[in-house]
């Protein structure tokens, strides 16, 4: 990754030295980013008294760069931020499009990262995108993008890993670090199969009526939920167990004056060979499931609210419990924004495909577990300053009886088990800027008592931009 980060450093100065001494820099901006981070936390165990408590402090520090440029021959958008991790590590990762092109036949063949269409705004934090090299049409009314080869990692970005990247034990309690970081530990991936390859297509009817179609196909290599076999497990035969999985995603959005509505449907459909175990007689673990959200609000003119909702259907299982089938897997990030839930407890509101494989977590802690969440996100905007608010309550699965596998709108598949999270955030938007310069947000979640969390969040924002 470093090397690909100094080669675009020297396309850059070898494109900037080309310009007439005189000219402007050509779309050159220098950014700085500092969050100081605190969290607070107890867990309370429901026969004891008192309950343990555990906090963290983290000010990480990312700088980096955007630079753009466009001719009739070929197109350059670059982003890359560099941010300080754990240990003093700096860590380099592309934004959201990062990327060089040759313009040709009214097509844009690309190399870098290029992001998916953005979602309406309660799934502005669901972010994935194409990661080596595709080709995408020119039409803005009719986006057709094919992803010839895609090394999925989980699409990184700076606002999904500057706390992650600064350890995740120190902000857990010892009970949740034990149980959740234990295959963290001298364990890499970064060698290990996982392209993908996909079709995307949008079109825009008037500004009124948007439609999408994606399908991919995702290599997962022994990225599978038993990808941990021992070789002796494997018969002695090399890693690599030739798992997949394939997405389809349909959906469409209905713009009317202040109004707006929304609705995407997935389908998912795979297989994890295992090799034998003695205590797993299954040699596989079929993937077969579905899930929908949808996205519904107003847009006023100087606010927005939205009420958004997501269901994955039910993994298939025995009366004990026990998974015969799993259901929807998703890809890309999480759907949640805060902080604490996304990237310090890893909260995916099913299976999911990360930078570590697919992974489902069998654990009371707010992991990745199938579980259906309804939540509500507005923002006021006014005299330069910015106040959001959000809320999500979610509700976990049944795992202990036996289920078909079907998508399912019922409360009978819900579980007592159930998280509800929210947070206030307030911001300063200078003039000519877009985005907040600086910003304060506080937020937080609890559990239900049989798991006894209560995690909270205070962090301020600080940016700026250099052209």
């Amino acid at each position: 990754m470093k090397k690909i980060f100094f080669f675009t450093l020297i396309l850059i100065a070898a494109d900037l030295y080309s310009q007439v001494p005189s000219s402007k820099l050509p779309g050159l901006k220098f950014y700085f980013q500092w969050i100081l981070f605190r969290d607070q936390g107890r867990e309370k165990h429901p026969n004891e008294d008192t309950a343990g408590r555990f906090s963290g402090n983290a000010q990480p520090l990312g700088f980096g760069f955007i630079y753009r440029k466009e001719s009739n021959e070929y197109k350059t958008h670059l982003e890359w931020v560099g941010i300080k991790a754990s240990e003093d590590n700096l860590v380099l990762l592309p934004g959201r499009n990062s990327y060089i092109g040759i313009l040709k036949n009214r097509f844009l063949w690309g190399l870098g990262r290029r992001s998916d269409p953005e979602s309406f705004p309660a799934w502005t934090s669901w972010t994935d995108g194409v990661e080596g090299v595709f080709v995408e049409n020119l039409d803005p009314n009719l986006k057709i993008r094919f992803d010839l080869l895609d090394l999925y990692r989980g699409f990184p970005l700076w606002e999904n890993s500057w706390l992650r990247l600064q350890g995740r034990e120190q902000f857990l309690s010892k009970e949740a670090s034990d149980a959740l970081l234990v295959q963290d530990k001298n364990h890499s991936r970064s060698n290990e199969s996982r392209y993908r390859t996909g079709f995307l297509i949008q079109g825009n009817k008037n500004d009124e009526f948007v439609y999408h179609f994606q399908i991919r196909y995702l290599s997962l290599g022994d990225w599978g939920r038993f990808g941990e076999d021992k070789k002796e497990s494997r018969s002695g035969k090399e890693d690599g167990d030739k798992d997949y999985l394939v997405e389809w995603k349909f959906g469409f959005g209905y713009i009317w004056k202040y109004f707006y509505l929304s609705c995407d449907f997935f389908l998912s459909r795979g297989i994890d060979k295992t090799a034998w175990n003695p205590s797993r007689p299954e040699r596989s673990l079929p993937i077969s499931g579905e899930a929908v959200r949808f996205d519904t609000g107003f847009y006023l003119k100087d606010s927005k609210i939205s009420f958004f909702g997501f269901l994955p259907d039910q993994e298939k299982r025995k009366s004990n419990g026990e998974i015969l089938e799993l259901g929807f897997v998703g890809m890309g990030n999480s759907p949640i924004s805060n902080p604490i839930l996304q990237q310090i407890w890893g909260f995916y509101p099913s299976s999911w495909v990360t930078s570590s494989g697919l992974e489902r977590e069998e654990t009371k802690y707010p992991t990745k577990r199938p579980a259906g969440l309804i939540g509500l996100r507005s923002e006021w905007m006014g005299q330069g300053f910015q106040f959001g608010v959000h809320f999500t309550y979610i509700s976990f699965f049944k795992e202990d009886i036996a289920s078909s596998g079907a998508w399912i709108f019922s409360k009978r598949i819900l579980s007592h088990s159930f998280l509800r999270e929210g947070g206030l955030s307030l911001g300063w938007i200078p003039k000519g800027e877009s985005m907040p310069v600086l910003q304060v947000e506080a937020g937080g979640f609890e559990t239900d008592l049989n798991v006894g969390l209560r995690n909270w969040y205070l962090l301020l924002q600080m940016k700026a931009v250099w052209e």
